[in-house]
């Protein structure tokens, strides 16, 4: 029997099974136990880890009574908890070219091995401080003319964040909904070109399309209120693009052509919702950059990490969980900005260049959803089950949602009529961003599937099976570079007027719209519904969020909070306390080889 007769007696994928033939025709000789941790590390890696280690061990299927195949997996497990692994022509140590990687309790595949410790150095170096540093009256009279302090009573982390970014070619920006990291990061732009001696070439890049979108947006409206001249704005960069595209990829390969040797021609580049940045893509971008160029990371730690491996974010914000720093980085920050914060001894280059702000400012700090997020982020159960059942902008319902009953349904045309009744395709997008479902499975009456057929058929009732309906929004799934349409971007089917044709017709990047034939849409599918993942990087007004009626594996404290930070003012939780509460207890973890530590 080969690996592939074995998949559905394991936990293994085709993929892992090819992994284990490929081996077994290179190294003939080689023991099943080897192979098996081989497989591992390819397993892990699809699981959203960058190596493997014995505790995933726990996530591993159990079939009932174990069969004689099981048995021996059992007992290789067995070896491998108690620290006796395999040896093998392709497994090696670090300094090995072995394909499997092994070292301490953790075994890669050579490719991820090499990401990590790519981005490590690339990190490292990247937060050394500048030698010739702006004095601190200089910098504290340019940020008092940007960034004016908001409350003498405690600390204004952003603008300590503003003045931490002035002192090394790296700086990471974290924090929760609502807490400022674009207007932060627009004010440092601001503050380095103030300090530079000529124009500069800047960028802005986010992982999705949508989160680029939504980063030009912010940008945007951000640059109109700043107190800057015209000519002073338009050294500014105004709209973002997808970090593929600014890298230059292309759908047949996986490397994109912006790298060592040809890298961009940047001077300054921020990266927003780096919480769904992949380790595979940071090494990728790493590399493009010229080392003279200022990077600066958004995102919220605490956030769903990316789909694919790794949570490098996450990682890297883990270096300075206290915002603290060296004694004498807190002198010069305290000098420029005028803020006190606290110094600790020992604290490294990489962890002086992370800050996390801590004061949601878009819906108030008092308001529900502000400390509905903030109690889910800590895991306190009883809090959060209190604000649930006494909020005004929060809704709980422990009862299933059903489509069927007339409330919903009144609710459903209250809330979608408005896309079909837009007199112009740019009102019909704008209306979009004001009300969404957002669910956590794809398939099921509470799936993105069933919800998006119910919702169809409740608003569009005998056409709702035709897929081009007037005033139907749609989710682009794939990438499609030459018409600027990437997966995650959001459109709607809309015909201008009643004798027209339908186009699909999405918002560009500078604000205005395009139409694009139906036939001329790449993958896609109804976006009455979307999977909180799919929805990341995306806010909308009021918020729908229908969960499982039994708690599920991919619920978690991760992804409950994601869901809710996503309400701008209104949410509506459908769920039991049982979910909930099971969401609350479960995290999602992201095992990974990264020592950022100093």
């Amino acid at each position: 029997m080969n690996a592939f007769d074995a998949i559905r007696e394991d936990g293994f994928s085709a993929l892992d099974a090819a992994l284990i033939e490929a081996f077994r025709s290179i190294w003939p000789d080689c023991d099943d136990e080897a192979l098996h941790l081989a497989a591992l590390a390819s397993w892990a890696t699809a699981r959203g880890h960058s190596c493997f280690t014995p505790d995933l061990l726990d996530e591993w299927p159990v079939h009932g009574e174990p069969a004689a195949g099981e048995r021996r997996i059992q007992a290789w497990h067995a070896q491998l908890r108690e620290g006796h692994w395999p040896q093998a022509e392709f497994i090696g140590t670090t300094d090995s070219q072995a394909p499997i990687v092994v070292e301490g309790q953790r075994a890669w595949l050579r490719r991820y091995w090499r990401y990590e410790r790519e981005i490590e150095a690339a990190l490292r170096q990247r937060a050394i401080a500048f030698s010739d540093l702006p004095t601190a009256a200089d910098v504290a009279a340019a940020l008092d003319a940007v960034l004016p302090s908001a409350d003498e009573d405690e600390t204004d982390w952003q603008r300590v964040a503003a003045t931490v970014a002035l002192r090394a070619p790296l700086t990471v920006i974290c924090g929760g909904p609502g807490t400022g990291k674009t207007f932060t990061a627009l004010r440092v732009l601001a503050l380095v070109r103030h300090f530079a001696p000529g124009p500069l070439r800047m960028a802005l890049a986010a992982p999705t399309g949508k989160a680029a979108q939504r980063l030009s947006e912010s940008v945007q409206l951000g640059l109109r209120k700043l107190p800057l001249s015209e000519a002073q704005r338009a050294d500014l960069p105004s709209e973002a693009t997808t970090l593929h595209r600014l890298l230059g990829f292309h759908a047949q390969s996986i490397q994109p052509a912006r790298d060592r040797a040809r890298p961009l021609e940047l001077d300054v580049l921020v990266v927003d919702e780096c919480s769904m940045v992949d380790l595979p893509l940071m090494a990728k971008l790493l590399r493009a950059l010229k080392p003279e160029c200022r990077l600066i990371l958004l995102g919220d730690p605490d956030q769903l990490p990316a789909v694919e491996n790794g949570a490098v974010l996450a990682a890297l914000a883990a270096c300075n969980a206290d915002n603290r720093f060296a004694p004498e980085t807190a002198r010069w920050i305290g000098q420029a900005s005028g803020e006190r914060v606290a110094a600790i001894e020992g604290r490294g280059a990489l962890a002086e260049r992370i800050v996390r702000l801590e004061r949601p400012r878009r819906f108030g700090g008092a308001s529900g959803i502000a400390r509905l997020v903030r109690a889910i982020r800590d895991g306190d159960a009883g809090t959060v089950f209190d604000i649930l059942g006494d909020s005004d902008d929060i809704a709980w319902s422990e009862w299933p949602w059903r489509i069927d009953a007339t409330a919903v349904r009144r609710q459903l045309h209250d809330n979608y009529r408005v896309l079909a009744e837009a007199t112009t395709p740019a009102e019909a997008l704008e209306a979009l961003g004001r009300y969404r479902i957002l669910c956590a499975l794809r398939e099921g009456p509470q799936g993105v599937s069933g919800l998006n057929r119910a919702v169809a058929s409740a608003l569009h009732g005998a056409v709702a099976d035709r897929e081009f309906v007037h005033g139907r929004p749609i989710l682009v799934t794939s990438n499609h570079h030459a018409l600027g349409l990437y997966n995650g971007d959001v459109g709607i089917f809309f015909g201008e007027r009643p004798e027209s044709p339908l186009r699909a017709w999405f918002a560009r990047r500078d604000g205005e719209v395009h139409a694009l034939l139906p036939a001329q849409l790449p993958a896609h599918e109804s976006a009455y519904a979307m999977t909180v993942h799919k929805a990341q990087g995306s806010e909308f007004d009021t918020v729908e969020l229908v969960l499982p009626e039994q708690p599920h594996p991919l619920l978690t404290r991760e992804w409950l909070y994601t869901a809710a930070s996503r309400a701008r003012s209104r949410l509506r939780i459908h769920a039991s306390r049982e979910v909930i509460g099971a969401a609350l207890a479960r995290r999602t973890r992201r095992i990974n080889g990264l020592d950022l530590l100093d």
